[in-house]
């Protein structure tokens, strides 16, 4: 696999975002908004995950396996707000894809995306976990009303562990050459469509030019932090 990560504070005076890039392990955290110590939070889920994977090694990353990762990563948020009670409620975003012999397992919580692309198409998208996605589903098409409330997400990460993974799993056999994971933060959605998005990743040039491009499109356009990661397969 070739990879490249980028994350950039944006508009914002700190950045709130995390990245983790393993040997099979590849994540994408926000840390939420509006409330304090994010990149704390988006850190720290970051190296968790990474801490437990190191820690249980195995062939084959399945739903329990993962489930097992985020209890204790919660139990991190809780030794921390144990240890630190200014942080209390600190949550942030996950995102997160897993390779093993079998093919890919892909988790995530709150509104951080990720895209499996193949020749321009998307295969797969991750759905948000955001009260804009919820509306939308139940046939809201007020975009003034979606507009005042597209900051809102509806899961995340934080010490209550009150949230589960949502899950995606991909067989060997459906990763062919060529293809790539896009994982990323709102802060990317925010500027770049799924279909500019396609036709960057489909453009004939290195994974650096489409990493470089993408970056450009953000740049002093976002109001957010913005991160993202280009895995080809």
């Amino acid at each position: 696999m070739k990879h490249i990560a980028i994350t950039d504070k944006g508009s914002r005076p700190t950045n709130q975002d995390a990245y983790f890039v393993g040997d099979n392990l590849y994540i994408v955290c926000d840390g939420v908004g509006g409330v304090a110590y994010g990149d704390v939070a988006s850190k720290l889920a970051c190296n968790s995950f990474a801490e437990y994977f190191k820690q249980n090694p195995s062939d084959i990353y399945d739903c329990d396996f993962l489930n097992n990762a985020l209890q204790f990563t919660v139990n991190k948020f809780q030794e921390m707000e144990l240890q630190h009670p200014e942080m209390k409620g600190t949550a942030t975003t996950v995102v997160l894809i897993a390779f093993d012999k079998d093919g890919a397992i892909i988790a995530w919580l709150g509104d951080s995306r990720l895209y499996h692309i193949r020749n321009g198409n998307i295969l797969f998208m991750t759905e948000d976990h955001s009260l804009v996605n919820d509306l939308r589903k139940q046939g809201n098409t007020d975009e003034t009303q979606l507009k005042n409330v597209r900051n809102f997400i509806t899961k995340s990460l934080s010490a209550n562990g009150q949230h589960e993974f949502s899950f995606h799993g991909i067989g060997k056999n459906e990763i062919t050459q060529g293809d790539y994971f896009f994982l990323c933060t709102d802060g990317v959605i925010e500027n770049i469509t799924d279909e500019l998005l396609c036709s960057e990743l489909s453009a004939q040039n290195t994974l650096e030019d489409k990493a470089q491009k993408i970056f450009s499109l953000c740049e002093g356009r976002t109001r957010d932090n913005f991160t993202f990661q280009i895995i080809e397969a």
